[in-house]
């Protein structure tokens, strides 16, 4: 799956995710947490699980639902748009980001992710996303997991982590460029399905296939 790399200018301020204008947030994990009774097909509060943060964002195949009564009852974990989240348990490192593109209003994060809020202009949620999805930043959470039989990253280990903060300017450039490099990849791909298929055609042609 691809990572970006962002290219880290020396003269870019350097800071531990504990110490930058960033919320980090956890899951309600008290008496309330949702038991397999309160999920349904359909309802008030989408509530996540790991199948539906991938390695490059949001996956809806499958989704679960908590009623409204039960999203009250919950304390944190509640979404805000423009967050960011990240697993931390299991698949570590997968990021989604809450953009004007995802159609649910309400959604709540498991026990085993983190969300990530821009509390202060001085970063820009995008480029927070893709500093958390890059290669930057993966290589520094395989060195702070911890190694039990489920791999872990707590919060006071991922903390730890160093995130550069260019200006603003900067790091919408920076948005900009892997944008750009997600959509030549994209279309590339695109392209290798369509041909791969062709040939699978023409190779069942040829054999008498269906």
């Amino acid at each position: 799956n691809y990572k970006p790399t962002i290219d880290i200018d020396p003269s870019w301020e350097m800071v531990e995710l504990g110490d930058a204008p960033i919320e980090i947030i956890d899951g309600d994990r008290g008496k309330n947490y949702p038991s397999r009774n309160d999920f349904s097909d359909q309802g008030h509060c989408l509530f996540l699980n790991t199948k539906n943060v991938r390695s490059d964002g949001f996956n809806f195949s499958e989704t679960m639902f908590i009623s409204q009564e039960k999203d009250e009852q919950l304390r944190k974990g509640k979404l805000k748009k423009y967050d960011v989240l990240l697993t931390t348990r299991g698949t570590i490192g997968n990021t989604a980001y809450f953009g004007d593109d995802i159609q649910y209003e309400h959604i709540r994060i498991n026990s085993g992710m983190l969300i990530f809020r821009s509390i202060s202009e001085e970063i820009e949620s995008e480029y927070l996303f893709y500093f958390l999805q890059s290669k930057n930043c993966s290589d520094q959470f395989k060195k702070l997991m911890s190694g039990s039989a489920q791999p872990q990253l707590p919060i006071s280990s991922l903390k730890n982590a160093l995130i550069p903060i260019p200006s603003i300017d900067i790091q919408r450039s920076v948005v900009k460029d892997i944008k750009s490099q997600k959509e030549i990849l994209d279309g590339n791909k695109k392209l290798i399905e369509i041909y791969t298929q062709k040939i699978q055609d023409r190779i069942n042609k040829v054999w008498g296939e269906d």
